[in-house]
């Protein structure tokens, strides 16, 4: 073993002694890479800045593995540079504040024990993981890195801390609770509360959690006590959620050697939460009262000027005493005409907002041209789209569906094939290219365009349509009905360049060139699980766009295996039928939620078997068999892989920031560049309706941006469905005309001027008032009005409702 540097430290005064410590009594060499570290020798203590030097110098020297016997020495393991080789410290004894304090990434400390203060403070990417308890202030001001605590947090835990966005936000881990004033100030960074065993069985979170907090998340599974409700929001997770939340709690558990709570903790989703905060939106839009009006007029108003107020000497009458019946200012309640307060059910769950009750009322009114007109401003793929693939989410929240079966909104798409294109705006000189000429980059072209922009649209192959195109199966829809669309789509945006792959060099000579840059070049890049004979299967994408290209395959008499049975496996299983396969079993780990619709309805029609839960083990072509990690096996002539598919990001620079493989992108779709904006697959898998939502409702926000107008969005809620008064309508469930299928429409929280409120009125408080542009409002005479709430009560849309008459 090579000589190491010798080095002498003067040792400050212990009692009435000055001691020399020799490096050979604190440093103990185990080989080439690891070394033993004592922080007290004979008694003496180590100071904690000399403790540090004989570290920082171990490392320098090829120490990678260092053991710290601590005697409570603080901030030990930061601000340590591995040099390309990550160094591993393992700390034993009493551990003193800001252990890890400024931990660079490729330092791992696990502390066999609890912590002091502070822990992880300023954390710039180590892995810090702590055996024991944390006490106040653990991942103060963190940015980057994981904290995994086998216990609980102190007091402050998670303060400040923030995500760079050149790297994955930082996460913190608490095996049962945390204390008081959690998350104080938080402005980025996952934080997860398991409440195993919490030492406050009220509230896993302690007391007044998440003030001030105004980036990241908390997950939490346990009792909480109050949150700060100004700062955020308390949520469900999502299904996104509860899989990040299985794949991280493995190496998290194992980590700190709890592992055997891993299914206690993954039994449900419904056991834990998250907390969000709001954003600068959302605050806005809030208004926060410390002090209610009563309240106030009687404690502070009155106080100060009398009972009564500055108007006391000019009432005549007792205020408290008001007639049974009143009306005008007496009223408690009135009346209002709340038309489209509220965003109807199919609009609010349609990702591309298209106003279905806004096309009817046209179509009652005899403007059928103009209904079917309507929603080329919301999509350039009506008939394609909402007439033969999507799953219609419209008419899935449809209130008619209440009654007897949903209105066919997609009837109303396959009416809209040959619809000219809408004139353009007058040209602004503006630029904006888009890559990829998928579903997301042809609306937000779209839309761009007809705002009388410039756009540029550059696609990698010969065809513009994205997996619309390349990948859904010619059973599934009519083709010719694309291409008709795709043609028009050309008139509006004539700028395609197809063939043209964009690679970091092309991508730096359009971000020079255009004000914007959309990136939409989907998920196209297939996701495969790595097993034994893996490499013999073949992925979906390749199987159905292989197909659709012209390509056959000789299925006949052969048993098919895929392995997925979400939509894509479905689509991939029916095609099998159709090449001759003899039997396709579809294989899933879990009970199959994502297919719908008329995917699955063909596969079952097909015969295609699905079996769950199954976990590929391997597959060994010679013997025709797929074997399961359960034990079992079953005939597999031809294997087809369906777990979904990433984006090809290559072309992008480093500065814009992906997690996992996606583009992370803000409420805007805007990138950690401000240039550059990324829409549709590439954020994360969707319906082409979500894709095709996502690029109108980019133009809107870079028109604005453009032409230094504010961005304005339908933040409407949902009309309740208990609004409308389904008791007025009738079943009614052939129609063989838009005319008809129209008038079935509810109209929810949008007036139909069926004159029934103003009919009902008693006292004739009630009237119609038509404008001068042709629209019509109904008014209320505050000095009829009683107050009865009848109008509310009768209209059949939920249009009037009864508020507080302040």
């Amino acid at each position: 073993m090579p000589a190491k540097k010798i080095i002498q430290r003067e040792m400050p005064k212990v009692g009435l002694h000055e001691t020399v410590i020799p490096y050979a009594e604190v440093v103990k060499w185990v080989n080439d890479k690891s070394v033993i570290i004592y922080g007290n020798i004979k008694g003496n203590r180590i100071p904690s800045r000399i403790l540090e030097e004989f570290i920082q110098e171990a490392v320098k020297n090829g120490a990678r593995n260092i053991h710290v016997y601590a005697d409570g020495q603080h901030g030990i393991g930061g601000r340590i540079f591995s040099q390309g080789e990550p160094v591993k410290i393992t700390i034993e004894g009493p551990v003193g504040q800001r252990c890890g304090s400024m931990g660079m990434f490729g330092t791992e400390i696990t502390v066999r024990g609890g912590v002091s203060d502070d822990v992880g403070w300023i954390n710039c990417g180590a892995k810090i993981t702590v055996l024991g308890d944390a006490t106040n202030g653990a991942w103060n001001a963190a940015a980057q890195g994981i904290l995994y605590v086998q216990g609980s947090g102190g007091a402050r835990c998670d303060t400040m801390t923030k995500h760079n966005p050149r790297f994955d936000p930082p996460q913190s881990w608490y095996l049962r609770d945390v204390g008081d004033s959690f998350a104080e100030f938080k402005a980025g960074g996952i934080a997860v509360v398991c409440g195993i065993n919490p030492r406050n069985q009220k509230s896993v979170l302690g007391y007044r959690p998440c003030v001030g907090m105004v980036g990241g998340v908390i997950y939490f599974r346990g009792s909480i006590d109050g949150y700060s409700e100004r700062d955020v929001k308390l949520l469900e997770i999502s299904e996104q959620d509860w899989q990040w939340l299985c794949d991280n709690l493995k190496p998290y558990l194992t980590a700190i050697e709890r592992m055997d709570y891993y299914h206690e903790l993954t039994k449900s989703p419904d056991e834990w939460r998250k907390l969000v905060p709001y954003t600068p939106q959302e605050r806005r839009r809030k208004r926060w009262f410390k002090v209610e009006m009563e309240d106030f007029r009687k404690n502070y108003w009155e106080k100060e000027v009398g009972k009564g107020g500055i108007f006391a000497e000019y009432i005549d009458h007792e205020p408290t005493i008001i007639p049974y019946i009143v009306t005008g200012q007496y009223r408690r309640y009135k009346p209002v005409w709340a038309n489209e307060k509220y965003a109807p059910p199919c609009a609010y769950s349609c990702p591309t907002n298209i106003p279905t009750h806004k096309r009817t009322a046209l179509i009652r009114l005899g403007k059928i041209k103009e209904a079917l007109e309507l929603v080329l401003n919301y999509s350039p793929l009506p008939a394609t789209v909402c007439g033969m693939i999507c799953p219609n989410l419209c008419m899935q929240a449809c209130t008619r569906g209440r009654i007897d079966i949903p209105i066919s909104v997609k009837e109303l798409g396959k009416a809209s094939p040959d619809l000219p294109a809408p004139k353009k705006a007058k040209s602004t000189g503006h630029s904006v290219a888009v890559i990829g000429a998928g579903p997301a980059g042809m609306s937000v072209a779209w839309q761009i365009s007809l705002k009388g922009h410039n756009v540029t649209m550059y696609e990698a192959t010969d065809k513009i349509g994205g997996k619309i195109e390349l990948c859904i199966p010619e059973h599934r829809f009519n083709k010719d009905i694309l291409h008709k669309e795709i043609e028009r789509f050309k008139e509006v945006v004539p700028d395609i360049r197809l063939n043209t792959k964009v690679t970091k060099e092309l991508f730096e000579e359009i971000y020079r060139e255009n004000e914007f840059v959309v990136i939409a070049v989907g998920a196209h890049q297939p996701r495969k699980i790595p097993f034994p004979g893996s490499e013999h299967i073949i992925s979906a994408y390749e199987f159905l766009r292989a197909i659709n290209e012209g390509k056959t395959f000789d299925l006949k008499d052969k048993n098919v295996v895929v392995i997925g049975a979400g939509n894509v496996g479905m689509d991939a299983s029916v095609e099998a039928f159709l090449c001759g396969a003899a039997s396709v079993t579809a294989v899933d780990i879990q009970k199959p939620a994502a297919a719908f619709g008329t995917e699955f309805e063909q596969a079952k029609q097909k015969g295609v078997e699905i079996l769950w839960p199954k976990i590929t083990e391997k597959y060994v072509p010679g013997e025709r068999k797929i074997y399961f990690k359960d034990g079992t096996n079953i005939d597999a002539d031809f294997v087809i892989m369906s777990i979904g598919d990433i984006p090809d990001l290559d072309f992008i620079p480093p500065q814009i920031h992906t997690e996992r493989g996606w583009m992370v992108v803000n409420e805007f779709f805007q990138t950690s560049d401000p240039k550059v904006f990324a829409i549709g697959d590439v954020t994360g898998l969707g319906l082409v309706t979500h894709a095709i939502g996502h690029g109108r409702l980019l133009a809107e926000y870079l028109h604005g941006e453009l032409m230094h107008s504010p961005v304005t969005r339908d933040l409407r809620a949902r009309i309740p469905y208990e609004r409308i008064k389904l008791d007025y309508y009738e079943r009614c469930r052939a129609t063989s005309s838009l005319e008809q299928e129209a008038e079935r429409c509810l109209s929810c929280g949008s007036c139909r001027d069926c004159h029934m409120c103003e009919m009902t009125c008693y006292w004739g408080a009630i009237s119609r008032v038509e404008k001068s542009d042709g629209r019509y409002e109904y008014v209320v005479d505050e000095n009829k009005c009683i107050a009865c709430g009848f109008c509310a009560g009768v209209c059949p849309c939920g249009v009037w409702e009864m508020v507080e008459n302040i």
